[in-house]
């Protein structure tokens, strides 16, 4: 039986636990649920039981649609799709406007996971007192799952919010409620590396396999593999580098561990087409290099979209995705926002604007390689182009995300014309789509974002008297996990050999010009992720103004209007929700919103 089904159990049992609506306190939870109930928290079953459900939660439309709104809607990723203007809350977001009122102020669906960990991490001591096959290695491993999960909800809270309400304890009453102001998100930040890297020892480095395809206990729950993405991704905003480095190398070396032990005797079908991708040339390639997916597969490329998003997901690079995925006939999990946001109605011969969602590619993307920009995409052989974006037609004109639509992308070159076509199958359940919160390749351009900030880079004169740039060692490995990530994106048959395409390191010779290239490499490879955003704001959180911010989404906003709109930091976050506000007195308006508050005098302007 998956994992996941035990949700029927949970509903039978009332476990939907913390109530929260939109009309109370983010704190409120009904007095009287099985959640609290002495007679419930008995044994291991009822433990499994209830860490069920906080994926469940996470399940919630609610929750997925923030992820992506949070993460994208705001970056130069995307534009407004078909019909967004129906969706006057995810327009605004758009055109940055963005009141106390919006339905996506509302972070209820976080406080719900929240809330849940917290129980459970207090409860599951309880049930250790009374059944004795449930160990204290067990209530260790569970409080360190249940930790990962409360401080990923809570990164993306700091992230969206910066300062908000923060408590590890379990609320179990009404006594327990109480008025509760925001705290500084930094130092959120610097608590929950704290209490992770406290926990990340007790959690498990695998959960025991499944019977199913569809469903990986060890990629869908947070292990100990997880938890040091978490820790790395939360060092890297806080700007923690070296034990950035040091988590993702954790993280990195797993999978090579896990690549040699699973994969490295298969080959062809059987191994997913992974490769070792090396740079013979460069002192950093070391024995192994970097196990991913090749683009290319028979004679079609795509493959790597194919192994990672389409399919069962659960693919090899993966490190922590939500799974959804039907049980026979009852499909008890849909990843509706995907299909929502992005698409999920089945296009016309031409791509055809019935297949796009409410968010579309923006311009600068779309038109990128076909009108050979090259700002977003070096060149025209990236198969990611293609992976991540279906034109409307042929003139690209307008286009839509494709990353999460289709069951199979192959792309063939046409040999009359310079550019490249792209096929497409399609799934049977177009709201089957895994979310992907970490994956490797993510993972190895944070290790190389944080060894560019340590790095360091000398002139010197040679006998000519010319001045000859020296990159330290950190500097060298970062452009080398760049490379790793770009050159396996390539569109040729052979995965290791020189290609004209390559980066070349000659060409970056600075600080700055790295870390533009590292987070360039971020915006090609993790488009459309819920990643963007983010990245832009970490940018700004590290300078301390929001000039990043300005530079990369200043073309998506029209008339200039980002110097009137991001002239502060604060005006990089969302928000307070209104009702939030009223039923918390504790709880302060950013002053950038406090006086533009007024929804009645919004525009559309299209």
């Amino acid at each position: 039986m998956k994992y996941l089904n035990k949700i029927k159990s949970l509903a039978l049992v009332g476990v939907a636990a913390l109530a929260f609506t939109g009309c109370r306190d983010f704190l409120y939870i009904e007095p009287k649920t099985f959640v609290s109930e002495d007679n419930f928290w008995n044994e291991k079953t009822d433990v499994d039981q209830m860490v069920a459900g906080v994926y469940v939660k996470m399940q919630a439309d609610a929750f997925l649609e923030r992820c992506i709104m949070w993460g994208e809607t705001r970056s130069d990723n995307v534009t407004e799709g078909r019909n967004a203007t129906t969706r006057l809350d995810l327009y605004r977001c758009l055109k940055e406007d963005l009141k106390s009122t919006n339905a996506y102020t509302d972070w209820t669906a976080f406080y719900a996971v929240i809330g849940q960990c917290n129980i459970i991490s207090k409860r599951c001591e309880q049930v250790a007192e009374k059944d004795p096959t449930y160990t204290q290695s067990d209530v260790m491993a569970t409080k360190a799952e249940m930790a990962a999960i409360r401080d990923l909800c809570y990164f993306y809270l700091v992230r969206a919010f910066k300062d908000v309400p923060y408590y590890t304890f379990a609320i179990q009453s009404d006594a327990d409620i109480q008025p509760m102001p925001a705290v500084d998100g930094d130092q959120i930040v610097k608590s929950l590396i704290e209490d992770l890297d406290t926990m990340v020892v007790h959690a498990l480095t695998a959960f025991p396999k499944d019977n199913s395809s569809e469903y990986n206990s060890s990629r869908n729950r947070f292990t100990r593999a997880g938890i040091y993405a978490l820790l790395a991704d939360l060092c890297l905003w806080d700007g923690q580098y070296q034990k950035c480095v040091d988590y993702c190398q954790k993280v990195i070396d797993y999978k090579r561990k896990e690549y040699n032990e699973d994969y490295a005797m298969l080959s062809g079908s059987r191994s997913g087409y992974l490769a070792l991708f090396h740079n013979e040339k460069d002192e950093w390639n070391g024995v192994e290099g970097f196990p991913l997916y090749q683009c290319y597969e028979d004679k079609y490329f795509g493959n790597t979209h194919n192994n990672m998003f389409s399919s069962d997901g659960n693919g090899f690079e993966s490190i922590f995705e939500l799974c959804f995925t039907p049980d026979g006939s009852d499909k008890y999990a849909e990843s509706n926002p995907l299909g929502s946001l992005y698409g999920s109605l089945k296009p016309n011969n031409k791509g055809g604007n019935d297949g796009r969602g409410f968010l579309a590619v923006n311009d600068k993307v779309l038109t990128d390689v076909y009108n050979s920009n090259f700002k977003v995409f070096d060149h025209k052989l990236d198969v990611r182009y293609f992976e991540n974006i279906r034109p409307d037609d042929d003139t690209y004109t307008a286009g839509y995300v494709s990353k999460f639509l289709y069951g199979t992308t192959d792309i063939e070159p046409i040999t009359a014309n310079p550019f490249y076509a792209a096929s497409y199958s399609y799934r049977s359940d177009l709201h089957e789509h895994n979310w992907i919160f970490y994956r490797l390749t993510d993972v190895m351009l944070m290790q190389a974002e944080a060894l560019i900030q340590l790095g360091q880079v000398t002139e010197t004169t040679n006998e000519n008297g010319n001045t000859v740039t020296e990159l330290d060692d950190n500097l060298k490995r970062a452009f080398y996990l760049i490379w790793t990530v770009n050159r396996r994106s390539i569109m040729t048959t052979s995965t290791n050999t020189t290609h004209a395409q390559e980066l070349k390191i000659e060409k970056y010779q600075t600080k700055s010009a790295l870390l533009d290239l590292c987070l360039q490499e971020r915006q090609r490879e993790l488009m459309f992720e819920g990643k963007r955003w983010f990245d832009l704001l970490r940018q700004c959180h590290r300078e301390g103004n929001t000039n990043y911010v300005k530079a990369n989404v200043s073309a998506k906003i029209a008339s200039g209007a980002t110097n009137s709109l991001f002239v502060n930091y604060e005006s990089l976050y969302w928000p307070y929700n209104k009702t939030e506000l009223r039923n918390n007195p504790d709880l302060k308006q950013k002053a950038y919103y406090g006086a533009s508050d007024d929804d009645d005098k919004f525009q559309q302007n299209k």
